[in-house]
């Protein structure tokens, strides 16, 4: 991934529940499913995807506490926790800050044996960005019932993920967006979709995932309670989309394509699936006879 396109995505994740209206057209696209997203077509990219939950499924308000008061021994504990690991954070924490500040993902892909490709596994996939759209819904909600500002609105930090010059402090900031973490929602929803995916890979998953919102303290853009915050409300889409038979039939669908993938069997040699009228899943292409 170039530099502009990671700067590109991280323009996206620092809003992350509302895409920018300067958005490239399949910058979400780009942002979830990272480098193999440059493989699309323009008509792919700017496919427009649906979640399966209906609009207000999650009541974030009964699932999510309110985030700590402003200088609470809880703020202040966020405060400094923060600043620390923005600061001290050796070179190589904050290269993996910024790819995971990029991408979700392709993040994931030593965890699952195979990176979760539209190609390589189109049904998986599909299935991912739709929870990630979920996701992302609940996640905007809940920002805007609890409009914490982040860390780098409040504190100079030394560096910030996706700002090439560290903004100064505001002087009395009135909101922001970092209660919850959008990437720390839509990581956390993926994961543990990936978790019942792979069961035998759960605990290299759920290892991934917590380290994935941990980089978003690292970044200077989050409090770990934002981090806290976001794997409870994605936890709770998840928990409302295993409800849903549709969501089930789907996922039994693509817990076959991606088992079967690793195992070196190819998404277009499966049988065929009731969702797949919805996703592309292009025919075998046999090898020339000599």
């Amino acid at each position: 991934m170039t530099i502009a396109r990671m700067r590109a995505c991280a323009i996206l994740a620092l809003g992350l529940a509302f895409v920018p209206a300067q958005a490239a057209p399949g910058d979400r696209a780009r942002f979830l499913e990272g480098a193999s997203a440059t493989t699309l077509t323009p008509e792919e990219l700017a496919e427009e995807v649906k979640g399966y939950l209906p609009a207000g499924a999650i009541d974030v308000a009964k699932v999510l506490q309110p985030p700590p008061a402003i200088d609470s021994a809880v703020d202040k504990a966020d405060a400094e926790h923060v600043r620390g690991r923005n600061a001290n954070a050796t070179a190589a924490r904050w290269e993996k800050a910024l790819l995971d500040d990029a991408s979700v993902y392709d993040r994931f892909t030593e965890q699952l044996g195979v990176q979760p490709t539209r190609k390589r596994l189109p049904r998986f996939v599909r299935l991912l960005n739709r929870v990630a759209e979920d996701a992302l819904a609940a996640s905007g909600e809940a920002k805007k019932l609890y409009p914490r500002p982040r860390p780098f609105q409040r504190f100079q930090m030394k560096r910030v993920c996706g700002q090439a010059v560290v903004a100064k402090p505001e002087i009395s900031p009135k909101g922001g967006a970092s209660y919850p973490s959008g990437h720390a929602v839509v990581s956390w929803a993926v994961a543990m979709v990936m978790m019942e995916a792979s069961p035998a890979s759960a605990q290299s998953i759920v290892t991934r995932a917590v380290d994935y919102g941990a980089s978003r303290v690292v970044c200077g853009v989050h409090y770990p309670s934002d981090i806290d915050a976001g794997h409870v409300v994605g936890a709770a889409v998840v928990d409302q989309l295993f409800r849903l038979p549709e969501f089930r039939r789907d996922f039994l669908c693509a817990k076959r394509e991606l088992q079967a993938v690793v195992a070196g069997e190819k998404a277009q040699d499966l049988a065929a699936c009731p969702g797949d009228a919805a996703v592309s899943v292009a025919p075998a292409v046999l090898p020339a006879v000599q």
